[in-house]
């Protein structure tokens, strides 16, 4: 097991925790009932994997949790599965597929907008 998250906020790591258990990714929380018992002492609830190998995937998830990329507010949908995502997502955290943007032109040959394409 390795810690992915902590925090004072047991909602929020509740939140990224029940983020990483829809994508496949067991995890555990620890001090969870220590923060709710004691809660002007600084236990912060924490976020374990379960599995060493989803470690990194974890980590990336919850970093684009925490640090969403600016102006990736616009949520899309993964052509592979159909999961609504946020903006800040490169990658569907359901199925795994990649976000790829590409640029569309419009009639006059010019750059018109970004549009989103899925691939696996």
């Amino acid at each position: 097991m390795k810690q992915v998250s902590g925090s004072i906020d047991s909602a929020e790591v509740g939140l990224l925790k029940n983020m990483l258990e829809e994508t496949g990714i067991r995890c555990a929380l620890r001090n969870e009932q220590l923060s709710q018992a004691l809660p002007e002492a600084p236990f912060n609830v924490e976020l374990w994997v379960e599995n060493d190998d989803d470690f990194q995937r974890a980590q990336e998830l919850c970093k684009a949790w925490f640090d969403p990329l600016a102006g990736t507010t616009s949520t899309w949908t993964c052509g592979k599965c159909g999961q609504r995502l946020g903006g800040q997502f490169d990658s569907c955290w359901k199925c795994g597929a990649k976000r790829e943007t590409t640029t569309k032109l419009n009639n006059e040959g010019e750059k018109d907008e970004n549009i989103s394409r899925f691939v696996d």
